[in-house]
């Protein structure tokens, strides 16, 4: 009996080395959506993101993307170990996708920000006066008009189904476009507003906010089950989280600073 039980042992240390080589030999994907960030220079974020996560020595491959058809298409086509989407991108494809949340970012501390339903001054609508006007903002996914009305604007009962939705890729460029007379109102988070008025003071003088949304959900760290080590899910955590490596001060181009473990 003693030669077969060795050889038991000798078989399952080699699945277990088998399984470490192929986590070992594998670079772990990392892909970034969020089209209400007012980071634009995904060059600068991705050299950030490597040079951190070098430094914390995870062999992982980080990609921002701008639209959200390509970054549907890439998740299909090669899963990634972790994602960093919208809440509302988790409630729509968590579950097709397999997505596990494991952290929520935050922004001055919350993990939620606002957003400001916009109009310029030189043309002060009210909000019934919108219907039938043409309002810019990011996607919030096929829902977008549902969850305005339902969910970020619920208190104010006016209904988006009513209004024309212009999608621009950047929460900035719906402010823009609103600035210059292309469309009639805009929808544009707190942090983009504060961000473009603090570089161009013209642009947001000549704008007014109208309503502003009930406390929107920060972006979700994820991942995908199986896709990584339990081992380097568990330290990427606590090196976001305040572990032995300080949080990256790039992080403030996604305005992020800090993480919660999701409850």
């Amino acid at each position: 009996m003693r030669p077969r039980i060795f050889l038991f042992f000798i078989v399952l240390a080699g699945a277990f080395s088998l399984i470490y080589s192929v986590y070992a030999a594998t670079r772990f994907n990392f892909y970034y959506f969020n089209p209400d960030s007012v980071q634009s220079n995904f060059s600068l974020l991705t050299n950030g993101f490597c040079t951190f996560l070098k430094k914390a020595e995870l062999d992982v491959s980080f990609q921002a993307f701008t639209q959200k058809g390509d970054f549907d298409r890439k998740v299909r086509e090669v899963r990634p170990a972790l994602v960093l989407v919208p809440s509302w991108y988790y409630q729509q494809h968590g579950e097709s996708l397999g997505l596990q949340p494991l952290l929520t970012s935050l922004e001055n501390g919350k993990p939620n920000y606002t957003k400001i339903l916009l109009i310029r001054k030189a043309e002060p609508f009210t909000v019934q006066g919108l219907k039938g006007r043409t309002v810019a903002m990011t996607t919030m996914g096929p829902d977008t008009e549902d969850l305005l009305s339902k969910s970020i604007f619920k208190d104010l009962g006016f209904d988006f189904s009513t209004m024309n939705i212009i999608v621009t890729p950047k929460d900035a460029d719906a402010l823009y476009a609103l600035a210059l007379g292309q469309v009639d109102a805009a929808v544009v988070g707190q942090s983009t507003l504060d961000m473009v008025g603090s570089i161009n003071q013209s642009i947001v003088r000549g704008i007014q906010g109208i309503a502003v949304s009930s406390p929107v959900p920060m972006p979700l760290l994820c991942t995908i089950s199986g896709t990584m080590p339990e081992a380097e899910i568990a330290r990427l955590k606590h090196i976001l989280t305040g572990g032995s490596i300080p949080s990256p001060s790039f992080m403030k181009m996604l305005n992020i600073n800090g993480w919660r473990n999701v409850l």
